[in-house]
């Protein structure tokens, strides 16, 4: 029997410190900054990942994110901000290295092992911080730095704000039905969805994060459907019976949501409607002036944009003797498509586009509770970036980062458990 070789100890201790970071990244920036930078520090000192480095070249979700890498870096040459300026924008990008470097990282794992702790790390996470935010909201607690008892929408916030928070809240959800719909145990079936109905009760109810609630309502009607799909075998009256009573429920959540006291989805229409009569500075109007002048800016340099960090400047000039939502300005028109439609035009959005599409791609190649799970957040974050610049956010980047570079080692081709034990 021919023996394996064994993974060396920075190897080791680099997977290691990738899980730490996925598991910190609901619950502290310090420990995903700390964690992230002592995983790129053990991933580089490992042998197995300079004898590999050269995988990085026939990865295509590497070469996708390096591609966009480069091009924002390249980017300084021409940009039209303080320079600077645009290489601290450009440094909140540097999340991107990481991913072929966890590719590197985790690209030779033998078995399963690495992947179920990063699955449950994850979900411990993200219902730990369910826990307190519950709790927040209920005045049981007032725990985090983003909780406030001033200000009614903060209740529920812990240690993100209601956007990361609640697009975070969403997964949660999804991820819980899928495993309690997997689940053998009926006491694990029992607890995954009492974690799905708290935490979409929480997005819906509590969280008040627009973009989490529109994403968790979107999985409600994904799940509706494969719920349908999956009882094409069972007998008509079951099927529909079951099916129609889960449309209820989905649709009196929904409901609930749109009529609960203090609804930001629901005064969506009220705020655009402020902003178009009166020049009302709302969030949802202020989102709308900087689509605005993205476009425009796009329009001036339509190939390769302006330049990284460049929006902050641009927006400054545009808001200048205006008052009300016109004069309100930011350094990122909080759309990711946007955003580097301003900084690379044409080209930004075609490779940020590319390596959304390469991960769905590779995700297609993965076995169950991975592919679910890579799948969702994607499915999540895309949307999210149409009202968010989600990779540039560090909370929601870096999770995106993290959980593709690490869940991607379960593509084919992987051993399992067995086979790993077997080789030993």
């Amino acid at each position: 029997m021919q023996h394996r070789t064994k993974d060396s100890y920075p190897l080791i201790v680099a997977r290691t410190f990738a899980l730490v970071a996925l598991f910190a990244i609901p619950l502290s920036t310090a420990g995903v900054n700390i964690a992230a930078t002592l995983f790129a520090v053990c991933a580089l000192l490992s042998p197995e990942v300079w004898r590999n480095w050269r995988a990085i070249f026939t990865d295509r979700v590497s070469v996708a994110a390096l591609l966009l890498a480069a091009a924002l870096t390249l980017s300084l040459a021409w940009t039209t901000a303080d320079r600077m300026h645009a290489f601290d924008f450009l440094m909140k990008y540097r999340k991107l290295i990481y991913l072929p470097l966890l590719m590197l990282t985790f690209r030779d794992c033998r078995t399963t092992v690495w992947t179920t702790a990063a699955k449950w790390a994850l979900f411990g996470a993200l219902t730990f911080a369910l826990l307190l935010s519950c709790s927040n909201w209920l005045g049981w607690t007032s725990i985090g730095p983003w909780h406030s008892n001033v200000d009614p929408i903060r209740k529920a916030w812990v240690f993100k704000d209601h956007i990361a928070a609640g697009i975070m809240t969403a997964l949660l959800f999804y991820l819980a039905l899928n495993f309690a719909h997997h689940a053998r145990a009926l006491a694990a079936k029992v607890a995954l969805y009492a974690v799905a109905f708290l935490a979409i009760v929480n997005e819906l109810l509590m969280m008040q994060g627009r973009t989490g609630q529109v994403i968790a309502i979107l999985f409600i009607a994904i799940y509706v459907i494969t719920y349908f799909v999956s009882l094409r075998s069972v007998k008509p009256w079951v099927r529909w019976s079951s099916g129609l009573a889960l449309l209820a429920i989905a649709c009196g959540l929904v409901y609930a949501a749109l009529h609960s006291h203090g609804s930001r989805l629901a005064e969506t229409h009220e705020e655009i409607s402020a902003y178009e009569t009166s020049n009302k500075n709302t969030s949802m109007g202020v989102r709308i002036v900087f689509y605005r002048r993205s476009l425009e800016l796009m329009a001036e340099r339509p190939v390769i944009g302006h330049g990284v960090g460049t929006v902050q400047e641009e927006f400054d000039a545009y808001a200048r003797n205006h008052t009300g939502a016109a004069a309100a300005t930011a350094g990122n028109p909080h759309n990711e498509f946007l955003l580097m439609g301003i900084q690379l035009g044409a080209l930004g959005i075609a490779l940020f586009v590319f390596l959304l599409v390469q991960i769905g791609r590779s995700a297609l190649e993965l076995r169950g509770p991975a592919r679910t799970i890579i799948l969702a957040y994607l499915f999540a974050f895309t949307v999210g970036c149409f009202a968010n610049s989600l990779l540039l956010n560090f909370t929601e980047g870096n999770l995106f980062i993290f959980l593709v570079g690490i869940f991607l080692s379960c593509r084919k081709g992987t051993p399992t458990v067995l086979e790993g034990r077997a080789n030993q």
